[in-house]
């Protein structure tokens, strides 16, 4: 999301000046961003408590957290819009992809299948713990570049912890989709084949996020970075 900038005038290189920021919606990205981390964190804690006090019951984790988490990632929906209506630089296309792929396994996977194979198996659980901890770290990061704070240990675990996050994260759900599969005939057979279709793509789609993760990682905390600090 879109870091703070002050008014300032154009440069004498033709340069355009920064856009000024509105306060307005500054303000609300702050709160969309902190209240987005506060309902992350409680499907973290509670997800992580529940396995704690059952002796790693998966089957009981998405009686706790799976309506919560269905909504969570919904609300979701409301990024889309603000990429939309420019209050932040996010591309558009790449935002709707990002929480359609979450809306299929909450609502087209999660609620449409409500059986122990989908809503019980060890991969939801998983899947919320790796969902919970890196939009955790992402939305603080978000909301403290709004107010111009970036602290190096948070900017540090939003371009390292992905290293395990992003593949439990997308196993997980290529095997959530994999589990629905015999479920999904009751549906419509075209249905089953989209879902089949669905894990097909989860490989190479999560090589080009994977390698474009590394990539910021460079860009971030590399060598040329660590020069610029000193």
């Amino acid at each position: 999301m879109a870091k703070t900038t002050s008014q300032a005038p154009a440069a004498t290189s033709g340069k355009k000046a920064p856009k000024p920021v509105n306060p307005v919606v500054n303000f609300y990205l702050i709160i969309y961003n902190w209240a987005s981390f506060a309902a992350w964190a409680y499907v973290l804690v509670q997800t992580v408590g529940t396995l704690l006090t059952t002796g790693n019951d998966f089957s009981k984790v998405y009686e706790v957290v799976g309506d919560q988490l269905v909504w969570i990632q919904t609300a979701a929906l409301l990024e889309v819009f603000h990429s939309l209506f420019g209050l932040v630089k996010s591309p558009v296309s790449t935002t709707a992809i990002q929480v359609a792929s979450r809306l299929l396994l909450v609502w087209g996977i999660c609620t449409l299948f409500p059986v122990p194979e989908v809503r019980s198996y060890w991969a939801f659980s998983t899947m919320a713990i790796a969902w919970s901890i890196t939009e955790c770290i992402r939305y603080a990061y978000y909301a403290l570049n709004l107010v111009n704070l970036g602290p190096s240990w948070l900017i540090w675990c939003r371009y390292t912890f992905f290293y395990i996050l992003y593949p439990v994260g997308a196993g997980s759900e290529a095997i959530e989709i994999y589990q629905a599969l015999p479920f999904a005939n009751t549906i419509h057979p075209g249905y089953y084949y989209f879902l089949v279709g669905m894990i097909c793509i989860y490989p190479p789609g999560f090589f080009v996020m994977y390698t474009h993760m590394m990539g910021q990682r460079k860009r971030y905390l590399g060598p040329a970075k660590a020069k610029k600090s000193e």
